[in-house]
């Protein structure tokens, strides 16, 4: 694996290994702390960031390594540099670029191809955020010892972390995801179409619905919901939280349909109130903090993927 931009650059193999070297890194089993000795990554964020910024930067310290970090404004390309060029210098000087931008996969794209093997990792785009997905199945492994014949269920708005989640799932043998949303923030149908797709090669499942009335009754292992306003950007429609009714995470909502020792999740930033009651955000099932600490733990086993034997060859390429 040379780059992370979307969650379908690993099949079910890759994905389920890096989510058990997760577990073992988190609980003690694995050593990391030189595999990033003589790295230089650099992490460019367009857009704010709480945990995934500071994750990563955490993560390439824990691991040996040394980081540089970019803002919009730092960069050339404010002032008309092409990605092309601005890729191929990044590559003359980083082993690799981690990147959050509400853009497209394209521009991540165009930075790998011209960054002389310079690896690119996704750390949140307008369509996916691929290390949430890990972080949020390290999670659920930890709860559940295995990963087969868990069943999540999605409620709220379609977002990147749900887009990544679902697909993630989908590649997961014996895994069930029901996604929950109001029809006006239904999911994206190309990226459901490829989950199903996945599903039927995996053995998983995955499953659409807008009436919370239909969601089976104690059936969930998972219940996860994200704050309603994706990068916190309110939606045109200024009656947009009416379609939201019912979509609450209530304490009601979630004993209908979690079974017997499930567990809450949420990406964070949360607004409790909203997409969810602090009773349960708050409560003895919610693995929020758990969670918040594993996106450093994905962190780590991405780039242990992308770097650890990685040796770069760009210095020959250039004389």
């Amino acid at each position: 694996m040379n780059n992370l931009i979307s969650i379908q650059d690993v099949d079910g193999e890759l994905l389920h290994e890096l989510i058990v070297t997760g577990q073992r890194l988190a609980q003690g089993d694995l050593n990391f702390s030189s595999v990033l000795k003589g790295k230089l990554v650099g992490i460019y964020f367009t857009k704010p960031s709480t945990r995934t910024r500071t994750s990563f930067f955490a993560a390439v310290e824990r691991m040996g390594g040394s980081s540089i970090v970019y803002s919009e404004p730092d960069l050339q390309t404010t002032t008309g540099e092409s990605l092309e060029d601005t890729g191929m210098v990044m590559g003359l000087y980083l082993d690799a670029l981690i990147i959050r931008t509400n853009g497209s996969f394209e521009e991540m794209e165009t930075l790998a191809a011209s960054g002389r093997g310079m690896a690119v990792i996704n750390a949140l785009s307008k369509a996916e955020h691929p290390t949430q997905a890990i972080a949020d199945l390290i999670t659920i492994r930890q709860e559940f010892g295995e990963l087969r014949g868990r069943h999540v269920l999605y409620i709220g708005a379609w977002n990147n972390t749900a887009a990544s989640l679902v697909l993630a799932v989908s590649k997961l043998r014996g895994m069930k995801i029901t996604v929950a949303t109001p029809e006006k923030f239904a999911p994206d149908a190309a990226q459901i179409n490829t989950a199903r797709r996945n599903a039927s090669e995996s053995g998983s499942f995955v499953e659409v619905t807008h009436d919370v009335s239909t969601l089976q009754r104690h059936a969930a292992d998972v219940v996860y919901t994200v704050r309603w306003q994706s990068m916190g950007e309110e939606p045109a429609d200024p009656d947009w939280r009416s379609s939201f009714h019912g979509f609450e995470v209530t304490p009601e909502l979630f004993h209908s349909v979690a079974r017997e020792g499930a567990i809450f999740m949420h990406d964070l930033p949360a607004h409790r109130g909203l997409e969810v009651d602090a009773q349960v955000i708050d409560g003895p099932s919610s693995r929020i903090q758990r969670q918040a600490f594993n996106k450093m733990i994905s962190a780590m086993c991405v780039l242990e993927r992308c770097l650890g034997a990685h040796r770069r060859q760009a210095y020959r390429a250039v004389v």
